[in-house]
């Protein structure tokens, strides 16, 4: 498949990441499934009084995009609306609460560059129900039953989905990188009316963050050759492939195509994500 478009409008929140904590929901947005090139696009909503996660890290990397509210992820490191947070793999983060009102957030996990792979939510889960046979997920982590050492949730079920020990890679950034868009300048494109940002560049893989503004009757494509690209609609509204396409949804564009947006709204903000080279 060249492209996908999906509209957040039309689908439902559930609940979701059962291996870490309660107070997790998810709205799916845009996924890829075969083994390294697997990735997973999400609206997260986190809240509730037992929403807590502990300070872990991943051997996978993400893009975190602040929406609504506030999230704590750890002393002094909160993602707010319009902040992006890229979080690499090896690198600790947390732990995770919110303060007052649930957050929400569009969460972009995807393989890092020690090429480990990433397993989806599908696949997690599976590995999650069956590991409550054996034990239990308790405050991020599983304690089996039979005792020993207590793992933390999100290595137990990888391992029982791949039957591989997890490996973390050695960190290559102390923290996670936080980008507030706002303090960044548009600049113009040559011979449109869009402009851009550039937020940042990561890694010998080729991972770039970028946002466009897109005015209305004005029209861009997303994705370029050999390259998975998505398109978040941060604020405004887009038509794409027939169809106007609302606040918070996501258009992907496979190595093998491209998407083409036009702006419906008077200025419309799209977050522009290039993937790493999957080769």
């Amino acid at each position: 498949m060249a492209t996908q478009v999906a509209d957040s409008d039309e689908s439902t929140w559930t609940t979701a990441s059962t291996h870490r904590t309660s107070g997790i929901e998810i709205k799916q947005l845009l996924q890829r499934d075969g083994e390294a090139r697997s990735f997973e696009f999400n609206l997260v909503r986190f809240g509730g009084e037992d929403f807590w996660s502990p300070r872990h890290r991943h051997n996978f990397d993400q893009i975190r995009i602040g929406l609504e509210g506030e999230t704590n992820y750890g002393p002094h490191r909160k993602l707010p609306a319009r902040t992006i947070g890229y979080y690499p793999e090896g690198t600790h983060y947390g732990p995770l609460s919110v303060s007052g009102e649930p957050s929400v957030q569009a969460i972009l996990q995807f393989d890092g560059a020690s090429r480990g792979g990433y397993v989806t939510y599908e696949h997690l889960d599976t590995a999650t129900a069956e590991l409550r046979e054996l034990g239990e997920f308790r405050k991020g982590f599983w304690h089996p039953n039979e005792g020993g050492k207590a793992v933390d949730g999100y290595q137990a079920s990888w391992e029982r989905a791949t039957g591989r020990t997890m490996v973390y890679p050695e960190p290559r950034f102390d923290e996670a990188v936080y980008m507030h868009v706002d303090a960044f300048a548009w600049t113009q494109t040559e011979g449109s009316a869009v402009q851009r940002k550039h937020l940042g560049s990561f890694g010998e893989r080729g991972l770039r963050i970028e946002m466009a503004l897109v005015p209305a009757g004005e029209s861009m494509a997303v994705g370029e050759p050999g390259r998975s690209g998505i398109a978040f609609v941060l604020s405004g509204r887009v038509a794409s492939g027939g169809s106007e396409v609302s606040r918070y949804s996501a258009m992907l564009a496979e190595e093998d195509g491209s998407v083409e947006v036009t702006g419906v709204a008077e200025l419309t903000e799209l977050v522009l994500i290039t993937l790493p080279k999957f080769d």
